[in-house]
């Protein structure tokens, strides 16, 4: 990730380089092609580090988002129809709001093929800790709590002492309101972290099988005293008013 500094810096390049290249500032199809070209140039110069980090990532079947595809004519049209009244000529702020647009583009993309990836590959390897983890984040983001649950279990049976595992099935007890239960397994998580017991997601030997971006659920004390807190208001919320009017 760039930092604020270094973005704004890279944004000006792109602009000065454009304008010493390109006769008009006229903002057109064509000019989001031309920066994004310029973009893809200054960021390999400035961020070797990241460059080589890419290269060297390990294989994998499972989908990319470094694969993105943004000089698709789709993306292009897009990201014009978006922008176009707001910005008839190139400015270093329509630059920075042509890329803000196209990494949202360019993650919602990736994210619908991740998903669909996930939950195949944990079908094919049910008994895999990490690949359950990872599916039940997807299933949980996708409102499918019991199948969320399902996979937290299996990664739990295989890893009883990841934090991040015992918070996740928490919070689908949570969305079952099974608040007690829920509870128990918040208590579990923070015991883990704050007695510094918690054991990572770990991968089993299926390189090929995991992604190099993998959307993962990262726990924290702060994080589980902030679930419990919630459940305290469900509670209360419920004992002092639904009960009532059921009464």
């Amino acid at each position: 990730m760039l930092s604020k500094t270094k973005m704004k810096e890279s944004i000006r390049e792109i602009y000065t380089l454009y304008i010493q290249r390109n006769e008009t500032q006229a903002f057109t199809l064509e000019s989001i092609s031309n920066i994004f070209e310029i973009g893809n140039e200054v960021f390999q110069k400035n961020n070797p580090e990241e460059v080589e980090k890419f290269k060297e990532r390990p294989e994998s079947q499972a989908p990319d988002i470094m694969d993105d595809e943004p000089f698709s004519l789709e993306r292009t049209l897009e990201i014009y129809k978006t922008l176009e009244t707001d910005y008839p000529e190139i400015t270093p702020a329509l630059i920075q709001k042509i890329f803000e647009m196209n990494s949202r583009l360019a993650w919602k993309s990736y994210r619908v093929k991740y998903d669909e990836y996930m939950l195949n590959i944990c079908e094919e390897h049910p008994e895999d800790e990490y690949i359950n983890y990872l599916a039940a984040i997807v299933n949980y983001d996708r409102h499918c709590f019991d199948k969320a649950l399902h996979c937290a279990n299996i990664a739990i049976s295989k890893n009883p002492s990841s934090a991040n595992y015992t918070h996740i099935k928490s919070l689908c007890l949570i969305q079952r309101g099974e608040f007690e239960t829920a509870r128990t397994y918040l208590y579990q998580s923070l015991f883990l972290v704050e007695l510094r017991q918690d054991v990572p997601p770990r991968k089993q030997d299926n390189p090929k099988i995991y992604p190099n971006y993998p959307i993962e659920f990262h726990t924290s004390a702060n994080l589980i005293r902030g679930d419990l807190q919630k459940i305290d208001k469900m509670e209360k919320i419920f004992k002092e008013q639904l009960i009532p009017l059921f009464e």
